[in-house]
């Protein structure tokens, strides 16, 4: 009975149901394919799970090893134990590579597999029905990893041999393999595909990445928003504004282009790529004179040249936009127009934005004697604050990542997964902006001012007596903020993340189950949730018994 006093009524109530829970699954296969599903669970999962467990745990003992090597003296009873069945353990697991190496294969086989162009790739076997990687790559496969085991199962034989050396000499290689074992470690639950369970890991990943990107910013915008203004911080940031305000006025000064809309409206009208986007809506809605606000349609072409010469060559095509210049061919003038081009049009509105924003922000800063950061930063936590989930994360994912893949030329490209997590952090990070804040402000003035007084700087007393003491207060609702972040992944489906949610819908519409489904990711977002506040409040008791 004392017990189960100690676990909390929401979980022991989570446990009295489980074996209902198991039961259904059990013996329901719609259930059970439901569960597959939506946690992820591919081919050759059982296989590529063993291998993943073998490789995760020789990789925590390494870390353990490197750990214990480094604080020898006074190290707890079960660090030494682990950095003794390291050597073994690297050992075994190298040989098991080289006698049966079908045992690690398949997890070696995913990783290497799904880090590949899918589409691109050369090593990849399309023939079959599923694709497989090409025999001469699976081999490639099975060499580097026996050879990547063998060197790792050498280093730590070499971190125990390192007691030898100098102390200093010893230090940098412990610390080396520390660093070197926490990458691989890093990589392998945070980065290697998880083919037994997909689902999971890019929604525990998703929430992980964003809590951290989260707190960051959100410490971010609290530190800005304690920037104080000094005698000249009006007039410096007042001069920014204004270059700013110059630089645009600059870029709008320069030459515009002339273009003619030529030949008839009866078809499609080829648009030259490059015309910027206001006028190519402004032709196919209709909003030249003349065109009577009906709307047309249009069509990319690749040059004024080309253009042109789909008025003869494609029957579909009627009319052009193109510049003046190029206009020979004597077709009729429908319509003309004069505009800057987008060389000078983008930076002229970023600039013009940039520097009015900052102008506001400095004259708001004036009248409240604040700093234009601080403004700014406040201004950002209320914004944000006032925008539903669901729109930063449509916004950011779509039209903000497009335009920056425009601007870069293609270089910036990232990944839905990449945008989703950076809209979260946005998102949240205005929240934990205001929770590190209270946590702040609970310190005592005092205390700032005693380290001022003992000669510290302003960064080393927010580092070495605020944070330490406002991270133990902001400790629960950060927790909820996690929790909460967990559940909000489930919007990345919108962006085609394939976390539990987007995969519950995929096994919706192809199977037409009606409850199912979402009867599932029910249980497995409350299980999720409930196992992670059990984990905080455990946080939470062990801050509680180092303040006492």
């Amino acid at each position: 009975m004392a017990r189960l006093s100690s676990i909390r009524p929401s979980n022991l109530v989570l446990l009295a149901a489980a074996p209902f829970i198991i039961y259904l699954f059990a013996t329901s296969s719609k259930y059970l394919r439901s569960l597959i599903a939506i946690l992820g669970i591919g081919n050759n999962a059982r296989l590529i799970f063993i291998g993943f467990v073998l490789i995760l745990v020789v990789a925590c003992l390494g870390y353990l090893c490197a750990r214990n090597a480094r604080f020898q003296t006074g190290a707890p009873g079960w660090l030494r134990m682990s950095a003794r069945v390291a050597f073994p353990a690297a050992l075994m697991l190298a040989g098991l590579g080289f006698v049966a190496p079908h045992t690690l294969m398949p997890f070696a086989e995913s990783v290497f597999f799904h880090s590949l162009s899918e589409n691109t790739s050369a090593l990849i076997d399309r023939s079959a029905q599923t694709w497989v990687l090409i025999p001469e790559a699976v081999g490639q496969v099975q060499t580097g990893m026996q050879v990547l085991l063998t060197v790792y199962a050498a280093l730590i034989g070499g971190i125990l041999i390192a007691t030898r050396l100098p102390n200093r000499l010893r230090g940098y290689v412990q610390l080396g393999f520390e660093f070197l074992t926490g990458a691989v470690l890093f990589y392998l639950l945070f980065m290697a595909h998880w083919q037994f369970a997909t689902g999971v890991a890019i929604t525990f990943r998703a929430a992980i990445f964003a809590y951290i990107f989260a707190a960051i910013l959100g410490l971010i915008w609290v530190g800005l928003q304690s920037f104080k203004p000094r005698a000249h911080t009006t007039v410096v940031y007042g001069c920014i504004s204004l270059a700013l305000l110059a630089g645009s006025a600059f870029f709008f000064m320069q030459p515009q282009v002339s273009f003619v809309l030529v030949g008839s409206t009866e078809a499609r009208i080829a648009i030259v790529r490059g015309t910027p986007q206001a006028q190519a809506d402004i032709i196919r809605f209709g909003e030249f004179e003349g065109g009577e606000d009906r709307q047309y349609k249009i069509r990319s072409a690749k040059d004024a040249a080309s253009a042109l010469d789909q008025i003869e060559t494609v029957a579909s095509v009627s009319g052009a936009f193109v510049p003046v210049q190029a206009h020979t061919q004597g077709y009729p003038v429908i319509w003309q127009a004069s505009f800057l081009p987008d060389t000078y049009r983008n930076p002229a509105l970023t600039f013009a934005v940039l520097g009015f924003l900052l102008l506001t922000l400095t004259v708001g800063g004036a009248q409240h004697k604040l700093h234009p950061l601080a403004v700014g930063a406040e201004f950002f936590v209320d914004t944000i604050r006032g925008i539903p989930m669901l729109v930063i994360i449509l916004y950011i994912g779509l039209p903000l990542a497009g335009a920056v893949k425009d601007a870069t030329g293609g270089g910036i490209d990232m990944t839905n997964m990449t945008r989703g997590i950076i809209a979260i952090s946005v998102g949240y990070s205005a929240y934990m902006a205001e929770i590190f804040r209270s946590g702040i402000e609970a310190i005592p003035r005092g205390q700032v001012e005693a380290g001022g007084s003992l000669g510290l700087s302003r960064w080393q007393t927010a580092r070495l007596i605020v944070l330490p003491q406002a991270l133990r207060i902001v400790t629960p609702p950060l927790g909820n903020e996690f929790i909460a972040m967990i559940k909000d992944t489930s919007l990345l489906s919108i962006l085609s993340v394939r976390d539990m949610t987007q995969r519950m819908r995929e096994f919706q519409a192809a199977s037409f189950l009606p409850f199912a489904p979402f009867n599932t990711a029910a249980i497995l977002y409350v299980v999720i949730t409930l196992g992670c506040a059990s984990f905080l409040k455990w946080i939470e008791r062990r801050t509680a018994r180092e303040d006492r």
